[in-house]
């Protein structure tokens, strides 16, 4: 595994401020190098953390960390590269989605998967995690809402990251796996009517999970399944998106 490195952050927010109850995506992007690397990106000022989510460039990346910090101000991001690596430069995004209010994190450590749970009435609004040496295999809310899991590819330590919280009209939609035979594949699911985005998740069998992206409209997961010699096999890909009024 390469050794971790800090990287510049570029920052876009898509608002300088938080208007009303509206959600603001925001997300950062590191340099291009290869080596696995760290980025972060903060909430605008008035905002708090809600929905975390990362993506990678290049062949042989992964993202194995996704890190709400404890005050939900910010969201880190950490990938790496898996099998045999890749000798071109590659970059990782931070993104996070950021509303007002007050809510809640709550985190659950385990041996190959990890499951939090809100407290009281609250419900999930995202789901980040961190895993000491395997692959995500899953990063998303349970379906009643009423917190989060995160699984991955090995008996390795994970911690399960999750926002707790009230929003109005809160709803979770998709979990319905497509089956791909191609090395890598990405699936979406969007938000109805007049709802937001709060966050993405996502889950493959047979497979790792490469991305977790809450964008435009809905939600994107991306994952890539080969064996040993690298070759693509069957596997199934499924996206999830938590929604609000």
């Amino acid at each position: 595994m390469k050794v971790m490195s800090t990287a510049l952050l570029v920052l876009s927010l898509t608002s300088p401020h938080a208007e009303s109850d509206e959600v603001v995506a925001v997300h950062a992007t590191s340099v291009a190098t290869s080596s696995g690397k760290t980025v972060s990106v903060a909430c605008p000022d008035g905002t708090k953390v809600v929905g975390t989510g990362g993506s990678v460039t290049g062949e042989r990346t992964t993202i194995t960390r996704v890190r709400p910090s404890d005050d939900l101000t910010s969201v880190e991001v950490t990938a790496v590269e898996h099998g045999a690596g890749t000798v071109q430069s590659w970059t990782v995004t931070a993104r996070a989605t950021c509303a007002p209010g007050e809510f809640t994190l709550v985190s659950k450590s385990g041996t190959k998967n990890a499951e939090a749970a809100c407290p009281g009435n609250q419900k999930a609004l995202g789901v980040g995690g961190e895993t000491g040496g395997g692959h995500f295999t899953k990063m998303a809310p349970k379906n009643n809402l009423k917190g989060g899991v995160i699984e991955t590819s090995g008996n390795t330590d994970v911690t399960a990251h999750v926002i707790c919280g009230t929003r109005p009209g809160l709803v979770l939609r998709g979990g319905t796996p497509t089956v791909v035979t191609t090395k890598t594949a990405s699936k979406s699911v969007a938000c109805q009517d007049d709802e937001q985005v709060v966050s993405a998740g996502g889950a493959v069998a047979g497979a790792i999970i490469d991305d977790v992206v809450p964008a435009g409209p809905g939600a994107v997961v991306s994952g890539e399944g080969t064996d040993a010699q690298g070759q693509a096999i069957r596997w199934s890909i499924t996206p999830y998106v938590v929604c609000s009024r």
